[in-house]
């Protein structure tokens, strides 16, 4: 190889060197500032929800395990006229057809989900009529989902997306839109 070759070599090297210190820079600054989804500070970000809930907002709380849906509890936010938030747990939202979770839904009703698992990654998947959803569960954190129940009345199943052991294929649920 000629010496020229080698000093274009050189030169290729730096600028590379040089692209990648930038990069780490930027990757260390956008966590440091908190710019970024990180797991900083309890996060990932509730990024998809809005910052003021809309009255009547069913919150699900679901516990992903090998290898079932668990939902937890189903509440309502309902905002009083002196501006307070009042939560009314609903205790008629859930039901087990055959072991799986059914959770009663209104049409057009706005849903938060706080998604949990505590052994493995899983991923709730679930196809709307505007597209298909997915959200990806790490144990340990809670993950946040915000969407509209179909307007259409029907079942809506959702089941696990990540593959998560042996019986991963029999953990699903649906959303019964009334």
């Amino acid at each position: 190889m000629s010496a020229k070759h080698r000093d274009w070599e050189k030169i290729w090297f730096g600028v590379m060197l040089l692209l990648v210190i930038i990069f780490v820079a930027w990757s260390y600054e956008s966590i440091l500032t908190g710019s970024t989804a990180t797991y900083r500070y309890g996060l990932p970000l509730k990024c998809g929800l809005p910052p003021k809930l809309p009255n009547g907002t069913l919150v699900i709380y679901m516990l992903a395990v090998q290898w079932a849906w668990i939902p937890q509890n189903v509440s309502e936010i309902i905002y009083l006229p002196n501006g307070t938030i009042h939560q009314v747990l609903i205790t008629d939202a859930i039901m087990y057809v055959d072991g799986f979770p059914y959770i009663k839904v209104y049409p057009k009703q706005p849903i938060e989900l706080i998604l949990y698992s505590n052994n493995v990654v899983h991923a709730f998947y679930m196809q709307l009529p505007h597209g298909d959803q997915n959200w990806n569960i790490v144990p340990g954190i809670d993950s946040y989902a915000f969407f509209y129940a179909p307007a259409t009345p029907g079942n809506y199943s959702f089941h696990c997306a990540e593959y998560c052991g042996i019986g991963h294929s029999y953990m699903y649920g649906y959303f019964d839109v009334q």
